[in-house]
C-alpha cells in the first residue's frame, strides 16, 4: 500500500524568522562604529598632544637647569666678587675668573653669555620672558640669585615656568 503524503500547505510550514539584517539596521551599525572610532581617534590625538606638551615642557626645564648650573658654576669659580654693570643699555652680571671675565645679559627674549671679553655673545637660554640677576647678601657671604621666567607656549595655561638659582661666591677674606 502506498502511503500518501499530505499536501503541504503554507499553514503547516514552521517558518523561522529571517536571520539577516535589513539595510536600515546595517546603516545604524555602521554609524555606531563610525562614532566609536571617531571617539577613539579624538582620545588618541588629545593624548598625543598632551604627551607632546609634556615633552616640550621637559625640554624647557632641562634647558633652564643646564643654563642655571652653568651660571652657578661661573659664580662659584669667581676669583673676585661678581658685579652688576650697565652697558649698552643692558644690565650685565660680570664674573671675574682668574684673568678671564664672563658676562651675562638679558635682551631680545634671550639670556646671553659672553665667555671671554673679546668673544661674541652666545645665547645661553632662549625664549625667556624675564630674567633678573642680583646680589643676595647673607650674614657671612654674598650669594647671588638668578630669577628666571620662561615664555609659556600655551597662553591658556595658568602655570608659568619660573626658576630661581642661587650661588655663593667664594669666601671673602675678613678684615
Amino acid at each position: 500500500m502506498r502511503r500518501q503524503t499530505p499536501a503541504l500547505q503554507p499553514s503547516t510550514f514552521n517558518l523561522h524568522p529571517c536571520l539577516a539584517f535589513t539595510l536600515i539596521e546595517c546603516l545604524v551599525w555602521v554609524a555606531m562604529l563610525a562614532m566609536i572610532f571617531g571617539f577613539i581617534l579624538q582620545l588618541f590625538f588629545s593624548g598625543r598632544a598632551g604627551a607632546d606638551g609634556l615633552r616640550r615642557n621637559a625640554d624647557d626645564i632641562t634647558r633652564a637647569l643646564h643654563a642655571g648650573e652653568r651660571w652657578r658654576e661661573d659664580v662659584r669659580t669667581a676669583t673676585a666678587p661678581p658685579r652688576l654693570i650697565e652697558q649698552d643699555g643692558h644690565r650685565q652680571l660680570v664674573v671675574q675668573t682668574g684673568t678671564n671675565v664672563i658676562a651675562y645679559a638679558f635682551f631680545e627674549d634671550t639670556v646671553w653669555r659672553r665667555p671671554q671679553t673679546n668673544q661674541a655673545w652666545q645665547p645661553a637660554l632662549v625664549r625667556v620672558k624675564a630674567s633678573r640677576m642680583e646680589a643676595d647678601p647673607r650674614e657671612r657671604i654674598t650669594a647671588w640669585r638668578w630669577e628666571l621666567e620662561l615664555q609659556a607656549k600655551d597662553p591658556k595655561k595658568r602655570v608659568t615656568p619660573l626658576f630661581t638659582f642661587l650661588a655663593a661666591t667664594p669666601k671673602e677674606p675678613r678684615p
